[in-house]
């Protein structure tokens, strides 16, 4: 077994490489481009509620995990967490997962996050129709984490994924490392994380692989001393400076993710307030109880990017949810909006079955 200090130099090592690998890819990590886009969906009810994903606070929930594998402790040992959404237009989506943690070695965990896109008609370019034809992608994962030092904990997740479009089929593998801190008093939290680095191992079309997902965020928390309240600021896609659209053609008209039509080339730098805010999601959760939490968020990006005009966004990018437990039993409950269109539903159910175990 490693010391202490050798840890932290291997954790200090794997992010240092990592970064570097972000800054040399992430200029192809652009929107509407790459595969295996199901990954960035949330895999809990909670992540849901605070804007998306959750990766800088640790408190035993195990569905979590799938955001920051640093998340991943002792106290889930013999949890299970089951997500399900009805996502959109009848698209079925959710995560399963299960913890164990071994004394010495560290904390493992296993589970399976899919989506169902649903049955479609199969027709040639003529509209003739021959039957029908089903969509999904699923990926496993494997998760371990371990103490680094007092306040600092390291993660890591591998996955396999598989996806496949009537006759169109594609293999894949991924990682995702984190590292969490947490403060003396339990007060400050943060993490940061390296979400789906991996490999399209087998391309749908032979000679056409794809990237996946890739996405660097760091994110921190803190819970006011005296009062029920924790807020969490997340700062996402850091592998890509600019997340504003750029002008393809000096002169050519295009349109804007706000509906309108952009004539004049765009010179918005990354350093400007518009740009830095598509990279920050805003939550807050409220704790009455260790029984009972309230939680919102506000994801800007999603906003930017999902209001049908500049006026008149509804409730895309806003999002709130609820947890609540009942005898041994762990409930969550969030409700998104992407766009006008509608809202997204998702419910997660955990369980510790150490709670069961009759005491001698």
């Amino acid at each position: 077994m490693l010391n202490e200090s050798a840890m932290r130099r291997v954790w200090i090592c794997l992010f240092i490489f990592f970064g570097i690998f972000s800054v040399r890819t992430g200029n192809a990590q652009s929107g509407g481009n790459g595969t295996y886009k199901f990954l960035d969906l949330p895999a809990s009810a909670r992540s849901a509620a605070l804007g998306g994903k959750m990766i800088s606070v640790r408190d035993g929930d195990l569905s979590l995990v799938a955001d920051n594998p640093a998340l991943l402790d002792s106290t889930m040992d013999n949890t299970a967490s089951l997500t399900y959404s009805s996502y959109v237009a009848d698209i079925n989506f959710g995560y399963g997962t299960y913890a164990k943690h071994f004394t010495g070695t560290g904390t493992f965990s296993a589970g399976m996050q899919y989506i169902n896109y649903g049955t479609f008609e199969r027709a040639d370019e003529y509209g003739i129709r021959n039957g029908e034809f089903s969509a999904g992608e699923y990926a496993l994962d494997f998760s371990y984490s371990t103490p680094l030092s007092r306040h600092f904990t390291g993660g890591i997740s591998a996955k396999m994924i598989y996806s496949a479009f009537d006759s169109y089929n594609s293999f894949g593998a991924a990682f995702d490392a984190g590292v969490h801190y947490q403060s003396e008093k339990d007060l400050f939290t943060a993490g940061m994380v390296l979400n789906n680095i991996g490999y399209q191992i087998t391309p749908y079309v032979p000679d056409n692989r794809e990237s996946l997902p890739f996405e660097v965020s760091m994110a921190a928390s803190y819970k006011l001393d005296k009062a029920p309240l924790r807020f969490t600021f997340h700062a996402g896609n850091l592998q890509r400076p600019n997340l504003i659209y750029d002008q393809p053609a000096e002169g050519s008209p295009f349109l804007l993710p706000n509906g309108n039509i952009a004539v004049e080339p765009d010179e918005r730098s990354g350093f400007s307030l518009e740009n830095i805010m598509r990279h920050t999601t805003l939550s807050a959760e409220i704790l009455p109880s260790d029984h009972f939490h309230i939680r919102f968020g506000f994801n800007y990006l999603r906003r930017a990017e999902l209001s049908a005009t500049e006026t008149s966004g509804g409730l895309a990018g806003f999002s709130l949810g609820t947890g609540f437990r009942i005898s041994k039993f762990m409930f969550n409950y969030s409700l998104a909006s992407y766009h006008l269109a509608g809202t997204t539903h998702f419910l997660t159910f955990a369980a510790n079955f150490n709670e069961f175990k009759r005491k001698g």
